[in-house]
C-alpha cells in the first residue's frame, strides 16, 4: 500500500486506532499478564482500555509500546512512516507534521531503532560482495583506507538478494573474517578486492574470489560492482538529507538505509513499520 492508500488513516485518528488494533491484536486481545482472552471492553476517553476477567490486569492497545507515553497522535505517525520511507531529515519532518524538532528527531529515532531491531535471521549466502568503506565528512589529508577521523563500515551484498552494512572498529583482518563468519553462510562464493586483510577468507570455509582493482574491476562474475554501487547510493543520500551523522548514530542511518534496500519490494511498508514497533513488545503465546 502506498502512502496515497494510506489517506484514510491520515485523515482520522480513529480510523488509525482501529489499524493500530488489527495489528496488534492479531489473534484477538489477550491479557499481557496472563494471556486471558476473557475480557471486559471499557471506553473511555475517547479511546478504549480493557481489563482481564482472569487476573484482573488493566490494559489498552498502546500498553507496552512506545506509543503508550505517546502525545503524538497515530496519524502523525503513519504520515511519518510514509514520509520516512522516501527519506527525510528531522527538520523537514518537523515542518511537515507541524511538531518540534526534538518530537520530530525522536520519533524518527524510535522508527529507526524498531527496524534495526530486525536482524537477519538467517546468513547471507550464494554470491555475497564484501567492500569496506569510510564515512564522515570531507577532510584534508589521506582518503579512502586509513583516512583519519572517518568511520570504518563493512558492507555485505548478496548478489539478487540483501544487504547489510555494519560498524566496525577497524578493518584488520580478524575484524573483517569475524563479520563474514558471523553474517554469511559457509560455502557461499564471497567476493572482494584484493586488500590484504581479506587473503585468509578461505580458510574459514568460503569460495573466495579476489580482483586486483589496480589491473581491473570486472573479471567474469568476478568483480564488487553491486556493493561499491550500494555505497553510491547510500553515501550521497545521507549527506543529502542529514548534511553529517555523528559515528554514534551512524548504525541506525546504515540500518535505515539497508531496510528499505531490503524491503525495497514491500507492498505495504507503513504496515510493516508499525508491525515492527510492537514487536519488541511480544505478548506471550
Amino acid at each position: 500500500m502506498s502512502l496515497y492508500a494510506y489517506r484514510e488513516f491520515i485523515a482520522s485518528e480513529r480510523a488509525c486506532q482501529r489499524l493500530w488494533r488489527q495489528l496488534r491484536w492479531p489473534r484477538g486481545i489477550r491479557c499481557p499478564v496472563c494471556d486471558g482472552q476473557r475480557i471486559w471492553r471499557m471506553p473511555e476517553g475517547g479511546h478504549m482500555d480493557y481489563r482481564c476477567r482472569r487476573c484482573g490486569h488493566h490494559f489498552s492497545d498502546t500498553a507496552g509500546t512506545i506509543f503508550a507515553k505517546t502525545r503524538t497522535p497515530l496519524t502523525k505517525w503513519v504520515l511519518a512512516i510514509g514520509l520516512f520511507r522516501v527519506g527525510i531529515s528531522a527538520q523537514g519532518l518537523a515542518r511537515e507534521l507541524a511538531i518540534g524538532y526534538k518530537t520530530a528527531w525522536k520519533l524518527l529515532m524510535a522508527i529507526r531503532t524498531a527496524i534495526t531491531a530486525d536482524p537477519l535471521l538467517t546468513r547471507l549466502a550464494g554470491y555475497v560482495e564484501v567492500d569496506e568503506t569510510y564515512f564522515g565528512g570531507r577532510q584534508k589529508g589521506k582518503r579512502g583506507r586509513g583516512a583519519a577521523h572517518k568511520t570504518p563500515v563493512v558492507g555485505l551484498r548478496e548478489r539478487g538478494g540483501r544487504v547489510q552494512s555494519l560498524v566496525v572498529p577497524n578493518v584488520k583482518s580478524p575484524t573483517l573474517r569475524a563479520v563474514i563468519r558471523q553474517h554469511v553462510h559457509p560455502g557461499t562464493v564471497v567476493y572482494t578486492d584484493s586488500y590484504s586483510s581479506y587473503t585468509r577468507v578461505r580458510e574459514d570455509g568460503y569460495r573466495h574470489r579476489r580482483l586486483d582493482h589496480a589491473q581491473r574491476f570486472i573479471r567474469g562474475r568476478t568483480h564488487t560492482q553491486s556493493i561499491e554501487g550500494y555505497w553510491g547510493h547510500v553515501k550521497p543520500q545521507l549527506v543529502a538529507r542529514h548534511r553529517s551523522v555523528s559515528p554514534e548514530h551512524l548504525s541506525r542511518y546504515l540500518a535505515e538505509a539497508d531496510f528499505k534496500f531490503n524491503t525495497r519490494n514491500e507492498p505495504d511498508f507503513i504496515g510493516l513499520v508499525l508491525q515492527k514497533l510492537i514487536e519488541p513488545y511480544p505478548l506471550r503465546g
